[in-house]
C-alpha cells in the first residue's frame, strides 16, 4: 500500500506541473516544469527510495501549507471580509436576539397563547 501511496504522489506531482507548464508556457522559466516533471514521474517509475522521499518531502510542504492556510489566510478571510459583514448587519438590523437591555429588566417576552392539540401534532 506504500508503494501505491508513494506512486499516486508521484503522478500527483508530476501531472500538477505538466498543468502548471501548460499555464505558462509562454514564460522562459517554463521549459524547467516539463524537465521537472519528467524526473520527478521516471523517479516515481524506478526508483522506490527516492520517490518514497520525494513523497515525504511532499507530505511535509503539504502540512505546512496547511497550517499556513487554517491559521493565516483563514484569520485574513475573518477580518477582512466577516467582520465588516457583521458590522454592517449590526447596524442595519433589529435586536432580533433580544440582546439589549430591556425596559422591564428581562429579556422574556409574556405570550397568552392558548394551547391546543394542534400545537403539538407534527412539531418537527
Amino acid at each position: 500500500m506504500k508503494r501505491e501511496k508513494n506512486l499516486e504522489t508521484m503522478l500527483v506531482i508530476t501531472v500538477g506541473m505538466l498543468v502548471l507548464y501548460f499555464v505558462f508556457r509562454e514564460k522562459t522559466w517554463a521549459n524547467n516544469l516539463l524537465i521537472a516533471s519528467l524526473v520527478i514521474g521516471l523517479i516515481g517509475v524506478f526508483s522506490d527510495f527516492l520517490s518514497e522521499k520525494v513523497a515525504w518531502v511532499w507530505g511535509k510542504i503539504a502540512h505546512y501549507l496547511g497550517t499556513f492556510n487554517s491559521y493565516v489566510l483563514l484569520s485574513i478571510i475573518f477580518f477582512v471580509f466577516l467582520t465588516p459583514v457583521a458590522f454592517l448587519f449590526k447596524l442595519t438590523r433589529k435586536d432580533s436576539l433580544k440582546l439589549k437591555a430591556q425596559k422591564n429588566g428581562t429579556v422574556y417576552e409574556e405570550r397568552n397563547h392558548l394551547y391546543v392539540a394542534k400545537d403539538v401534532e407534527n412539531v418537527w
